[in-house]
């Protein structure tokens, strides 16, 4: 979810400086106490992979964001650099300096990698939305780009998402780029590219307010039951869960998991977080969030557990530490999702993952 383009990228390691000297003043505010041992990692204690969207400026600069990274996580979902914006920043050229970096840090601490994404309404080339060309023009686009990215990473990418946020909540398509030039069949045929390119790889389809939008859902898994009925190829649905401790309410968010395992494949958690001040209110982290935070999670790895186990492609988190979380800087408020603090002091919602994941 986070907007940050590729000539920001020279500000960046400043910025996570910044980031970190203000962390600094924040110790007092933030700090809930939690009393469980980090060790073992979170993966270590699950049978389904664990992972977190990473940032790779805070991966270079911040040795204690590396260091728990490696320690809960065996599996890697690449924030930004992996987006259009940053892989093809000029028709044709392609720079895949950082990515590989983050490819070859993933393999040296032996972490799976998720590809995140490969087609998206935002984080566009300036040339790409610039274009003006026939249908066929674009589709030559739209297959130039996947099937060279996919191609570099082929073997070294464990799946992807081929196309993220697809839908709007009246389960109409989004008005894209991809639809307005090629149509609505630009999703299977970025599929068929992608599968082309990479046989091994599992394809997802992925996508937010599942639980709360029953239109999008319907209309998310009309297109997955056409794809499996045409033989297109299709292999997960993420549910970005970007949630809160008010909504969605647990019974929307155990009935959508249901309701969206019936199509029998497999199923990511694919953003998680869990704000704690969606009324963006002047609130510090308290004992009386962080519990409701707790019980939420609870909630949500229950229901992932109740899944059949074939199914559990597994949970990833957007992000190590409300350091880095997207949601203060984009909604301009105060909040506290992720499982640790700005400090990397595990919160009670860790301590109640650690509990739930051995079962």
């Amino acid at each position: 979810m986070s907007t940050v383009l590729p000539c920001e990228k020279m500000h960046r390691s400043f910025y996570v400086l910044v980031l970190l000297i203000l962390s600094v003043s924040a110790c007092k505010l933030e700090r809930v106490e939690s009393n469980c041992d980090l060790s073992p990692g979170l993966y270590e204690l699950s049978n389904f992979p664990i992972g977190m969207a990473v940032d790779l400026n805070f991966l270079d600069f911040d040795l204690e964001y590396e260091r728990l990274l490696n320690q809960q996580f065996n599996q890697i979902t690449p924030e930004n650099i992996f987006k259009p914006s940053y892989l093809q920043p000029s028709e044709g050229q392609f720079f895949f300096n950082d990515a590989d970096r983050l490819v070859a840090y993933s393999e040296s601490r032996n972490k799976m990698l998720h590809g995140h994404t490969l087609l998206w309404h935002k984080q566009l080339p300036q040339w790409m939305e610039d274009f003006q060309g026939s249908k066929s023009e674009w589709e030559n686009i739209l297959k130039t780009h996947i099937q060279t990215i996919v191609a570099h990473f082929k073997g070294k990418v464990r799946a992807w998402d081929v196309v993220n946020e697809a839908f709007d909540e009246d389960g109409s398509l989004r008005e894209s780029i991809w639809k307005k030039n090629i149509g609505i069949g630009y999703i299977e045929k970025a599929f068929e590219y992608a599968h082309a390119a990479d046989p091994d790889a599992l394809l997802f389809l992925n996508d937010y307010n599942l639980s709360i939008s029953p239109q999008k859902r319907k209309a998310l898994l009309s297109m997955v039951e056409d794809f499996q009925r045409r033989g297109v190829p299709i292999h997960g649905i993420g549910l970005q869960m970007h949630i809160n401790i008010a909504f969605p309410s647990d019974p929307e968010i155990g009935a959508c998991l249901q309701e969206v395992a019936k199509s029998g494949l497999v199923l990511h958690l694919s953003e998680v977080d869990i704000a704690v001040n969606p009324y963006s209110r002047d609130i510090d982290f308290n004992s009386n969030l962080a519990q409701r935070q707790a019980k939420k999670m609870a909630f949500l790895v229950r229901a992932f557990q109740s899944l059949p186990k074939h199914q559990q492609y597994g949970i990833s988190f957007w992000g190590l530490s409300d350091l880095d979380s997207w949601i203060p800087s984009y909604f301009g408020r105060k909040d506290y999702p992720l499982l640790f603090d700005r400090n990397y002091s595990a919160k009670p919602m860790y301590c109640q993952l650690k509990v739930l994941l051995p079962e």
